[in-house]
């Protein structure tokens, strides 16, 4: 992506100065500057920065305006301009235009005027920089498809969760070797998340909203799974519940995808519930503590559970549609 940025940035400056000099207007190369300038990594970044330095650079001509016609041209009129432009900027939040205008704003220091002839001539190229930077930086070459299959391999990481955490409850001796895989996929999620804000800024009418939400919702799940990983290891192996649990986890792998409304593993996590309830009551405290673990792991998984159907509900209209 750097790569592509700076070859946008020397075909911007070259066309916005080539137009510039064609049309005949004084320091054409301003024109190219403020074309490099204008390229941002996204072209919703891009369409924002212009307008603050398009509000810029008004408030830049009037504030030269004022300076120069009361103080003349010279090294301390054009300070005395920049202490009330830079404040006016500071001030409605433009310090995107400052550096630019300021430059600009030297050509009048310069010629020592802004008769309407200069005035114009600094119009024309702020205008063609900025039109030109714009008109390049449209090109952005789409990750959809990247985001799309990365989606795929997060759930596959997920699922490799869901079956190491049933393999893990039938073990006696638990050792949390799990944890590292819990910050490997959070990171990849993170970066996931980043490629698709990045994509969805440069997209101007169709974004990558559900994307983003999918990939919320699975890192939620993640911190949910954790959740219940902190409780898993403290568990010594107790016979019948632990196994349905532990086979329960591996059904949930099996149906771990992105098209799922978790009606099924729903209706199982029920039947579950209802099978623990009928169970004796512990006898002894050992027996106890287990079952208040697992109690709480319930808990945890019907969250884990809604989060994706909450997602499902909210989400499979804009689904549908794609």
């Amino acid at each position: 992506m750097n790569g592509l940025k700076m070859i946008k940035m020397s075909l911007a400056f070259l066309i916005a100065m080539s137009i510039a000099q064609v049309s005949s207007f004084q320091y054409a190369a301003s024109a190219g500057i403020v074309a490099i300038l204008t390229i941002q990594n996204t072209k919703k970044e891009t369409l924002l920065i212009c307008l603050k330095r398009i509000l810029s650079f008004f408030v830049s001509l009037l504030s030269a305006l004022a300076v120069f016609s009361l103080m003349g041209y010279s090294a301390l009129s054009f300070s005395i301009f920049l202490l009330f432009f830079i404040g006016f900027s500071f001030l409605f939040h433009l310090e995107d235009g400052i550096a630019m205008n300021a430059v600009i704003t030297t050509h009048y220091l310069i010629e020592e005027s802004m008769s309407l002839h200069w005035i114009q001539n600094e119009m024309a190229i702020f205008m063609i920089g900025i039109t030109v930077g714009i008109l390049i930086n449209l090109y952005m070459p789409s990750r959809q498809q990247q985001i799309r299959q990365s989606l795929k391999s997060l759930d596959d990481n997920m699922k490799e969760i869901l079956i190491r955490m049933s393999d893990c409850l039938m073990k006696e001796k638990k050792t949390g070797l799990l944890y590292q895989t819990f910050d490997e996929v959070l990171m990849k999620i993170d970066e996931m998340l980043s490629q698709a804000y990045e994509q969805m800024n440069n997209q101007l009418l169709n974004d990558t909203k559900y994307e983003v939400d999918y990939l919320l919702m699975r890192k939620r799940q993640l911190f949910v799974l954790k959740d219940i990983y902190d409780l898993m290891i403290q568990i010594e192996f107790n016979g019948k519940q632990v196994l349905l649990i532990s086979q329960y986890f591996k059904e949930m792998a099996k149906e771990y995808h992105e098209d799922n409304n978790v009606s099924y593993l729903r209706q199982c996590f029920d039947h579950l519930k209802e099978q623990f309830q009928h169970d004796e009551l512990p006898k002894t405290r050992h027996e106890f503590e287990n079952r208040a673990i697992l109690y709480t792991m319930f808990t945890y998984l019907q969250k884990f559970l809604h989060l994706k159907q909450e997602f499902y509900h909210n989400n499979k209209l804009e689904k549908t549609s794609r």
